[in-house]
C-alpha cells in the first residue's frame, strides 16, 4: 500500500492524521484505526510523517497566498474567514494547483496590488 493510498483510506474513514508535538509520531483519534490501518501506518511511518509535514507546509503557504488575494481585494474579516475555510476544505490533491494560481496572481514579492479584474 502506498502512502497516498493509506492517507486516502484514513481520510475516507473520517480520520485526519496529525503529528505529535515533537513531529516524530502520528496522531489519530483513539480507537478509530483498524488493525490493517495500524499495520500500514507502522510500515510506512517515516514516509507518512514526511507527507503530513508537506501537507501542513502546503496548507500554510496556501493560506498565506489566499490572504494576499484578500488584501488585494480589500476583503472584510468575514470574507477573509470564508476564504480561509474554503482553502482548508479544498481537497489535498487540488491544493497545489490552487496555490500555484494564487502565487501567480498575487505574488508575495510585490506590494499589495488590486486584482487585474477590479
Amino acid at each position: 500500500m502506498t502512502v497516498a493510498a493509506i492517507l486516502a483510506e484514513l481520510i475516507e474513514c473520517g480520520i485526519t492524521p496529525g503529528l505529535t508535538p515533537d513531529g516524530r509520531g502520528i496522531e489519530v483519534p483513539a480507537g478509530r484505526l483498524t488493525d490493517a490501518q495500524r499495520t500500514a501506518i507502522k510500515a510506512h511511518k517515516p514516509e507518512l510523517i514526511a507527507s503530513i509535514q508537506a501537507s501542513v507546509r502546503m496548507a500554510s503557504e496556501l493560506l498565506a497566498a489566499a490572504m494576499r488575494a484578500c488584501d488585494a481585494h480589500g476583503d472584510s474579516p468575514q470574507a477573509r474567514e470564508q476564504m480561509r475555510l474554503d482553502c482548508l476544505e479544498t481537497p489535498p490533491h487540488l491544493r497545489a494547483d490552487l496555490l500555484q494560481h494564487l502565487r501567480a496572481t498575487y505574488p508575495a514579492s510585490s506590494r499589495v496590488k488590486r486584482h487585474p479584474n477590479t
